[in-house]
């Protein structure tokens, strides 16, 4: 595996895992905030952010990951 495509891989993973854990907190924020009499703007804006963190692991490991993994799997190297 090439130095940048390592860098990239393990950069991409890191950046997904982050974001998949914001992802977990803000859903749990998003409910715990659900109680509160505000007509729903701090659930809408944890769930917003959660959203938010999805799209981002999820365009990570899509564009970037995936790529990088069939590369090097169809190769025989």
């Amino acid at each position: 595996m090439a130095i940048l495509d390592r860098i990239l891989f393990f950069g991409i993973i890191i950046i997904a895992s982050i974001s998949l854990s914001w992802s977990a907190f803000a859903v749990y924020k998003a409910f715990k905030s659900a109680k509160y009499d505000d007509e729903g703007l701090l659930m809408f804006l944890w769930a917003l952010g959660a959203l938010i963190g999805l799209i981002i692991a999820g365009m990570g490991i899509a564009y970037i990951l995936l790529p990088i993994i069939f590369h090097y799997s169809s190769n025989n190297v």
